[in-house]
């Protein structure tokens, strides 16, 4: 079930896309929401306040709800590249923050652009949870420290990295697919000339079956340990 990486020489043959950072520049902190409020398979929903979503932060605008935000951790996912193009999130800055920077994809992004990584937009998305395995079970032992919430993670468009990391987290607290689908697509209300659609879930849907579920698979696919899983369901689902 495991798929290997693509290596360097493979990378470096496959089409490069150039990226817009001015245009992305204008969509900081926008994309934001609460993961809070969704019902639970088991009637406990999960806690609002706890885990936010976002898109990049280099700049948080004034009227910015993210302001209001006493966050403890922001974990940014996006490559060093982007980082360093659309600058250090904001929040990083706040006294009592603590920085988590786990660059998803750095081998994918330099300053020309990044690597296409699938001519199938249905494949995408499965594409971004098996390639950086090892980024998605430190994001998930992040989640299992008892300190850490407040908790807000995003990427540059907070919609693909930081929507199948929403996707895992959400069906890990029992979420039903057709809450966590909805909230993948909330994303198209600030990206309207890039819409998302609710197939493209379909894969990575497919693979957690296939798995045995989600536990199974945070535990063999992601490398989750069955304590962890367990911490993170307690701190985030109401009692």
């Amino acid at each position: 079930m495991a798929r290997k990486k693509d290596t360097p020489d493979k990378l470096l043959k496959q089409e490069r896309v150039v990226i817009d950072f001015d245009l992305l520049r204008e969509y900081s902190a926008r994309n934001f929401r609460d993961l809070g409020g969704h019902p639970g398979s088991d009637g406990r929903r999960v806690r609002s306040g706890k885990v936010y979503r976002s898109s990049h932060l280099g700049a948080v605008p004034a009227a910015s709800p993210i302001r209001q935000l006493h966050l403890r951790t922001l974990v940014t996912l996006q490559s060093r590249v982007e980082v360093k193009h659309l600058g250090e999130p904001e929040p990083a800055s706040r006294a009592g923050v603590r920085w988590e920077h786990i660059p998803m994809g750095d081998e994918w992004f330099s300053s020309k652009g990044y690597v296409r990584i699938s001519d199938d937009p249905a494949k995408v998305h499965l594409a971004l949870v098996m390639h950086f395995r090892e980024d998605w079970r430190r994001f998930f032992k992040l989640l299992a420290e008892r300190d850490v919430y407040p908790l807000l993670f995003h990427c540059s468009a907070g919609r693909d990295r930081t929507g199948v990391g929403a996707a895992m987290l959400l069906s890990l607290l029992g979420v039903s697919r057709e809450r966590i689908v909805a909230d993948f697509l909330k994303s198209n209300v600030v990206f309207t000339k890039a819409l998302l659609a609710a197939e493209q879930l379909d894969p990575v849907f497919q693979i957690i079956d296939e798995s045995g579920g989600i536990e199974p698979f945070m535990r063999d696919v992601i490398g989750s340990k069955a304590d962890e899983l367990a911490i993170i369901r307690q701190d985030l689902l109401e009692a």
